[in-house]
């Protein structure tokens, strides 16, 4: 086995984007996620591995039975929020309102605390982060330093150490960013993966990693369906955002599974645990 890298996946639908088709709409398209999904599970399975899983909240309470499987493998679920809206688009207590939704209904789906949370488009904002401590969560993962990526947050230029302290008891894994001379390139994955020809790919995970810097990883259900329904509203860059290179991406992603040792976030930090069972001590 190689080394270790932190593996995540962010589970939405194609349709679950929040910004072109409403939430409000979501229940005119069909789920195909689960079959994606057992995909993911069963490279995890076959090399043994583990991962965490954001799962939006819409998703859960469709789809119970599903992040039920997924917990019972051993695998952390965290939050990926409800609506899948941009954080930096809403009002204080409209995203209060949606991480707690979303919280509270995977927590009664698994029958146990969630304490991880990522932004949808890595768009967290700073009150965002005071609001996630305040609801309850232990860390957060959606800060990318800043990037030419016109949907992320712009809250870092760089991090000297991707996982710190933001807070008291309050904890942040950035994403990977690569540096090519002064332009920062997202390298956690999703459509960068599934751009990139795997062995540059593996060569910006391995910079990362001899840099002794966790590299975190994250992929979407559909980022492996070449079948899915194709949006025809999107623009040209973001049609190659969407789909380019979904054809190779599950061969992409059993290499990248076999090569490393997957493990989910709260196995390589297990402070996170320690600080949620002092919470409840407290």
């Amino acid at each position: 086995m190689g080394q270790p890298i932190i593996f995540t996946v962010d589970l939405e639908d194609w349709f679950t984007d929040g910004r072109q088709i409403q939430i409000d709409s979501w229940g005119k398209y069909e789920l195909v996620i689960e079959a994606n999904v057992y995909a993911i599970l069963d490279l995890l399975s076959k090399h043994n591995a583990k991962a965490t899983f954001f799962i939006l909240g819409w998703i859960a309470c469709k789809k119970p039975h599903l992040i039920q499987e997924i917990h019972a493998m051993g695998h952390e679920i965290a939050s990926h929020g409800y609506a899948h809206e941009l954080v930096y688009t809403l009002p204080e207590e409209k995203f209060r309102h949606d991480v707690r939704k979303s919280k509270q209904a995977l927590e009664d789906i698994i029958g146990a605390e969630v304490i991880g949370y990522r932004a949808p488009c890595f768009s967290m904002t700073w009150r965002g982060l005071d609001i996630l401590k305040n609801e309850g969560f232990i860390y957060d993962s959606s800060i990318v330093p800043r990037t030419c990526h016109d949907l992320y947050s712009r809250l870092y230029e760089r991090v000297e150490q991707p996982f710190f302290e933001i807070a008291d008891h309050f904890w942040e894994l950035s994403l990977p960013a690569l540096s090519i001379g002064s332009v920062q390139i997202p390298w956690g994955g999703g459509g960068y993966f599934r751009f990139c020809p795997y062995p540059l790919f593996q060569y910006g995970i391995r910079k990362s990693i001899s840099s002794r810097n966790p590299y975190i990883f994250y992929i979407h259900p559909y980022d492996l369906d070449p079948k899915q329904p194709r949006r025809t509203d999107y623009s040209l860059l973001n049609r190659l955002r969407r789909y380019y290179g979904l054809k190779s991406a599950r061969n992409k992603l059993e290499r990248l599974i076999g090569q490393f040792e997957c493990k989910s976030i709260v196995e390589c930090y297990p402070l996170l645990k320690q600080q949620m069972n002092k919470k409840w001590e407290a």
